[in-house]
């Protein structure tokens, strides 16, 4: 199956700023104490959204979830609020660790230009670990790694439009 046409997003600073910041977030900053190497305490993947939207989820080991457009908009501190997207957030993190086999190490973080794949990064003391996750295709892969990396996060932004759906009634019923 030959790949999509080539795709280059349009991308604003304060974009770039938020992600180049998430990819290299130490620990100390968020508050945790790693215990062991491969210990995963954020992660940043980078989704393909269609006409030219790129998000990117960042996840933070102390259950904070955000997600940056590159268009500049994005969404911010809902999991103070809603405790099971801090939750998912911190599961997604913890059983991450079990995919860095099927991630390679990397100190490179281009956007993707297929639209088709999502970018993986995940941090630990050691450094960032890459993979890359078809969502159409990860299911097939003899390896479910990146098939259950994918139901990670999908279950993190699942868990954003489900805060973001109570945020909108609150919002009506004031």
């Amino acid at each position: 199956m030959a790949d999509k046409a080539f795709v280059r997003y349009n991308v604003c600073e304060p974009y770039l700023l938020a992600r180049i910041k998430a990819l290299r977030m130490p620990p100390a900053v968020i508050g945790i104490k790693l215990t062991d190497d491969k210990q995963v305490y954020s992660a940043v993947v980078d989704i393909p959204m269609g006409n030219g939207l790129l998000g990117t989820l960042v996840c933070l080991a102390n259950g904070a979830v955000n997600i940056f457009f590159n268009n500049g908009t994005s969404i911010t501190g809902l999991a103070a609020n809603h405790p099971t997207l801090a939750q998912a957030c911190r599961s997604f993190l913890v059983s991450s660790t079990q995919s860095l086999p099927v991630c390679e190490r990397t100190s490179v973080f281009d956007l993707p230009t297929n639209p088709n794949n999502h970018f993986v990064h995940l941090m630990t003391r050691k450094g960032v670990y890459k993979t890359v996750i078809n969502p159409f295709t990860a299911a097939n892969e003899a390896d479910k790694m990146r098939a259950f990396l994918l139901h990670l996060y999908q279950k993190v932004m699942s868990e954003v439009q489900t805060a973001q759906a109570k945020e909108a009634a609150n919002r009506k019923k004031v």
